[in-house]
């Protein structure tokens, strides 16, 4: 097995996912969850989208991209809006859900996320210019997962520290933005 294919997707799928959506996502779910579950959501999510690349390689470039625009954008703004109006007290009562609520939403957003980014499609790139796909996907997956764990640090460390409500309305806001930016870059 030569680690060539492995250290290129590791790299570069990691340098291109720091700042995107999907980890900004997985930092602020883990403000106010279980680090573990949201972690565990996310690597899984990783996984099924690292599996989708390695299938679908270059045939992601023929889904309609109106279809995943829309989709992504429709997915951010029903989250983002749900931020914004949730009532906070009854929120509040309800702020230990169980690990698996917290594992399966965070495997959802992720995933919804990544339908279509960048990462993805560069994973199914790198598949189909290094001719090693199995590397390039174990790659690019540690690549993602190592991603996932520093939001995951970062989002527990600031969320103590920070009023729920104003972390649940950033985040509203910022899903929001992401829904308009998804639309706008089109």
């Amino acid at each position: 097995m030569h680690l060539a294919p492995l250290l290129t997707a590791f790299i570069l799928i990691f340098v291109a996912e720091l700042g995107d959506k999907t980890l900004y996502t997985i930092l602020l779910l883990a403000t106010r969850n279980a680090a573990v579950p949201v972690l565990i959501g996310a690597c899984a999510a990783f996984v099924v989208q690292g599996l989708i690349a390695l299938a679908l390689g270059s045939l992601l470039a023929l889904l309609p991209s109106s279809w995943v625009l829309w989709i992504t954008a429709a997915v951010f703004l029903f989250f983002g809006i749900k931020l914004l109006v949730t009532d906070e007290e009854r929120n509040e009562t309800d702020s230990n859900p169980s690990k698996h609520r917290v594992a399966l939403a965070t495997f959802f957003m992720v995933t919804a996320a990544e339908w279509g980014d960048a990462s993805q499609i560069g994973t199914a790139a790198l598949v189909a210019h290094l001719h090693a796909p199995v590397q390039v996907v174990i790659g690019a997956t540690l690549g993602l997962w190592t991603g996932s764990a520093l939001a995951v640090g970062v989002g527990r460390a600031i969320g103590t520290r920070i009023p729920a409500h104003w972390l649940r309305r950033s985040a509203g806001i910022l899903f929001c933005i992401f829904a308009v930016v998804s639309v706008l870059r089109r």
